[in-house]
Formats: structure tokens, sequence, C-alpha cells
């Protein structure tokens, strides 16, 4: 049996609950004890992922009637659920939050029919089969080895699923799937035997050699399958209708917000952004001293003010990297300082660049230890860019990661943000929490840390690093106002490009990448938008609640020891 925290004690008898084996009062514990037990066994990945080591050894298995056995328990879940009666506040959060979660997994199997209709379903299990193994300090050389050699023909397994069961989807998303599975089978090829034989020290090396080639054969079949027989016809469109969007809207969101009510609140965080970017556009143009006229077309003077802005920037990766473990150091201290948050001791987190075996699985980016193991370290992966590319991609890369924008970012991904959101839910609130985290809560509260940070005077009121929060709460505006305008209005990918640069004052390139976000994360990207608008109203209300009694330190503890539930929840809990 796997081993799990508090939070599993009694999820044999809740299984029988859910199943349907007994006849007994439903009680929440034993629902989500069940429940939490039951997907790390579905899910090993994800709870490897989340900590748990024991699963390093398994992989998803999805032939069989096993998804309609999981489909059948996620639809007694709701029944069950719907049955509860009398709850504290507490258990009304968490019933809420595993009522979303069954929603989900309903909307993956049963509406979206993952199985037979998401090339990009394979590619990201496959693709992410060995990351956390490959990344995880928990591990010594030989359990990776074994573990290794015990998930890739899991792999091979799900690919030989696919082949047989793969029958449509999307266009962009199904040639997306290929990119991601030709980087993987790169990585499979290139990088991982010499990653083996290091492991090993050359030992067991046939087998590993056999293993591995027995995968890439098994990944070709299910290339060729999908490049073949799949893209060619494939029907599903990459657009969801109004409906669709709707009903996913709600799903991720765990409310009401309409498609139009997202759409018309966007369209007015633009303007308003654009507005305090021009104010301080205008505040730099002044200081400087300049006889010149001031600029009268705001898109010329925004534009010649991140241009300034974007000149203090690294050229390498080692400076990049360690100019973010400086903003790691300061960033941790302020906070301290200035008594804005209770930081946990001792620091668990590495900050590094982005392995290169990350090619085919990530790309950077806060990779939290889990609410199976929450005194691992947190990994904090750069994004980064080859010494020996071209002087233009150079400066573009360090010209978008520029000083200001790090200085600024470090909020969002590190302190108060990311590390120490993950890191404080994944201790102190319910696993239930973390685990199916609520994404709005996720990314709105990074979003908020950077405004939270800079309020209380971090990079001593910079205007170039305040220029840099705008500049990316313009862009996650963007992102929330095209979502709806490609998926509900039908707008082309020349539409998106032609706002998102001209409006949303996005690099080409950006445009080029955002129009991919919004064909293949369309729910997830409105998040951060809306998440910061929910923290920002929390905020103001306990301001108006306590009065001079109100602190900051006490609402981001409240705050982050709730976990990541719906903003809408946490006044309740919090009070």
């Amino acid at each position: 049996m796997m081993k799990f925290n508090k939070y599993f004690f009694a999820w044999t008898a809740a299984f029988c609950l859910v199943a349907g084996t007994v006849q007994a009062k439903p009680n929440l514990d034993e629902l989500v004890n069940a429940y939490v037990e039951e997907w790390a066994r579905f899910y090993p990945s994800e709870a490897l992922s989340n900590g748990l080591k024991e699963a390093a050894w398994e992989f998803e298995d999805f032939s069989g009637n096993r998804v309609e056995q999981w489909v059948g328990y996620n639809r007694r879940t709701l029944e069950m659920l719907e049955s509860l009666a009398d709850l504290s506040i507490d258990e009304q959060v968490d019933a809420r939050v595993l009522r979303r979660q069954a929603r989900r997994e309903l909307e993956r199997w049963v509406h979206d029919g993952a199985l037979a209709n998401q090339p990009s379903w394979y590619a990201e299990v496959i693709s992410q089969a060995l990351t956390y193994i490959l990344v995880r300090d928990q591990f010594t050389s030989e359990e990776k080895v074994d573990a290794v050699l015990q998930r890739l023909p899991g792999v091979q397994s799900m690919c030989q699923l696919g082949v047989v069961s793969l029958q449509d989807g999307s266009p962009e998303r199904t040639r997306r799937a290929v990119e991601v599975l030709e980087r993987t089978r790169t990585f499979y090829q290139d990088s991982l035997p010499g990653l083996m034989h290091d492991w090993s020290g050359g030992e067991r090396q046939d087998q590993v050699t056999q293993v591995i080639h027995d995968t890439l054969n098994s990944v070709d079949a299910l290339l060729h399958h999908i490049r073949e027989d799949v893209l060619p016809d494939a029907s599903i469109p990459d657009r969801l209708d109004d409906k669709d969007y709707a009903r996913k809207l709600s799903i991720f969101t765990d409310s009401g917000l309409t498609p139009a009510q997202l759409r018309d609140r966007a369209a007015a965080e633009i303007e308003e952004v654009r507005r305090l970017m021009a104010i301080e556009a205008k505040a730099w143009w002044n200081a400087q001293g300049s006889s010149a006229p001031m600029l009268a077309d705001e898109n010329e003077l925004l534009q010649a003010a991140m241009a300034k802005m974007e000149e203090a920037r690294s050229d390498n990766r080692a400076d990049f990297l360690d100019f973010f473990r400086d903003l790691t150091d300061r960033s941790e201290k302020f906070l301290v300082e200035n008594d804005l948050a209770t930081v946990p001791l001792p620091r668990t987190i590495y900050v590094g660049l982005s392995p290169d075996h990350f090619s085919g699985a990530a790309y950077g980016g806060v990779y939290s230890a889990g609410p199976f193991n929450p005194g691992a370290d947190t990994l904090f992966y750069l994004p980064s860019i080859p010494d020996d590319s071209t002087p233009e991609q150079k400066e573009g890369f360090y010209r978008s990661f520029n000083d200001h924008f790090n200085t600024m970012i470090i909020a969002h991904e590190i302190y108060p943000g990311h590390y120490l959101q993950l890191k404080i839910g994944a201790s102190e609130a319910p696993a239930l929490r973390t685990l199916f985290g609520n994404g709005v809560y996720i990314e709105g509260w990074g979003t908020f840390s950077e405004e939270l940070m800079l309020d209380a005077g971090w990079d001593d009121h910079d205007r170039f690093t305040r220029l840099a929060h705008l500049r990316k709460r313009l862009e996650n505006a963007t992102r929330a106002y095209v979502s709806v305008m490609v998926h509900v209005v039908g707008w082309n990918r020349d539409q998106l490009m032609e706002f998102a640069v001209t409006r949303g004052l996005l690099p080409p390139q950006f445009a080029l990448n955002l129009w991919v976000r919004v064909m293949n994360n369309p729910l997830q990207i409105p998040s951060y938008f809306l998440g910061f608008h929910g923290f920002r109203a929390l905020w103001a209300a306990e301001n108006k609640r306590l009065g001079e009694d109100f602190k900051t330190r006490e609402f981001v503890d409240k705050v982050l020891r709730a976990g990541p539930v719906p903003i809408d929840a946490l006044s309740s809990l919090i009070n």
C-alpha cells in the first residue's frame, strides 16, 4: 500500500462507501481519503510530482476498463457529496474542492474522450514520464535506474494504447502533440542512455539499451499513427464553441463567471493598465530632463519607455543565474525586514537553469515538493538560452528577461509567490487542497504578490520595475480577452496577433506564442488576471473589516495556510 501523510488513514472503508459495497452514512473525511488514494493509483506520475516516492515505480495504465471504472468512481463521488449535510466551513470548502476535481475528471474522460480524441493527452503523459525521477534528489542512482526501467515499459504500453485507441483530434493540438513526442523521442535517444550509464556505472547496460530501444520503437509507432492516420483527417475543431467554453470556464474557475463577463472585465483592465503605464512612461520622460517634446503617440511613448527598461540585462547564462540567486536572497530578506509574511525555515529551494534533459518535458518554472514530501526542495528552474545562440536570439531573450522584469517576477515565483505559497500549502493545508489546487488562486496569488512587494517598496520603488509589473499585468488581461475572442467570437491568428501587438504591447514572437497557448490552454491563461483581482478584492475587504488592526503578515499567513482554494471561499476561512 502507498504510504501517505495524516490525511489518508481510513481509505479502505471510504472506498467501500464510494464503490457501493456497503451501506453507510457518508463521511467527508473518509470520502476524501478514498479519493486521494484512488487518484494516486490512477495517476502515479501526478502522485510522484507531489512527492510520493513509491509512485516512481508505477506508470499510468488506461487500458481495459480502468477508465470506465474511474469514471464510475467519480460519478459516485459526486453523488455522495450531494448527500452530505451539516458540514463545517472547512468541510464545505473541502467538499467544493473535491466536487470540482470530480467534474474535471468527467470532463476529460467523458466529454473530451481523451483516449480516442486527444493525441495531446498521450503526448503530455509520455513527455512527463521521467521528469521527476530526473530532477528530484530523493532517489539514489540505483533507484533512478530501477524506476526508469519500470516506467519505460509503461510508456511502451501507452504508445500501443494510442495506436489502437486514437481516432481523432484537433489539427492544432495534434500538431503540437507530434512536436512534443518528437522532442521526447530525441531525449530518449540522445540523452537518456548517457544519464543511465552515469547512474549505473555501466552495469545493466544491456537491459538499459534494450528497454530504450523498445521504447523508441513504440514512440515511433505512435508518431506514425498520429501523423498518417489521425492528423490528415483530424476533424475536432481547434476552437471551443460558446457552450463548451462556458462549461469549461465554469469548471476551471469553480464559479458562475460567463465568457461575456470575462471578456468585458478583461477589456476594461486593458484600458486601465495602459493608462497606468502611460503615467509611468510620462514620469520617466519628464525625469530625463530632455528638451525634446514628449512623444504624443501613446504607443510610441510606451515603446520608448519599455526599450529603455530593457537596456539593463544580462547577456550570458552564468550572470543570469547569479542574478536570480541574488534576487532570491534579497527578496527573502525584504519580506522578513518588512514583516510581510512568516517565512518557514530552513529554506528549501534550489535555483538553477533548466536542465538539458528538460527539452521534451519542461522549460522552467517552480516545481513544488508536494504534500507527500513537503520538506523536500522546491525546484526553481530558470528558462535559458545557450551561450552559442545567435546574437539576435540572445538579445531577444535577455531583453524579455531584463533586470527589471526579473526583479519584479521574483515576487511572483518565489517570495511571497509560488515558492512560499506551495511550501506553506503543502505543509499546513489539507493535502486535498494542494493536490487539486485552484488555478485561479495559484496564479492569482503569484500576480498579486508582485503588487504587494512593489507597494511595500521592493526595489526602492524603481519606476521601471513597476513598469515591468504593469506590462505583465497588461499581458495577463490580453490573454484573458483573446481567449474569449478566439474561442467564442472566432478570431483567427492574424486578429489575435494584431490586437496582442497593438493593444497588448506584446513583441510579435510573444504574440505568436500566445496563439499557441490560447489553442492549448484556453481556460488556464485567464487565471492570472482573474486571480489578481480576486486577491485585490479580498485584501480591500479585509482592510475595511479590520481597519487599524489589519496586518499584512497575518493576512498573508492566513491565506497561504488555507491552501489554494477558490478565492471567494477564503474570507470565511481566514475570518
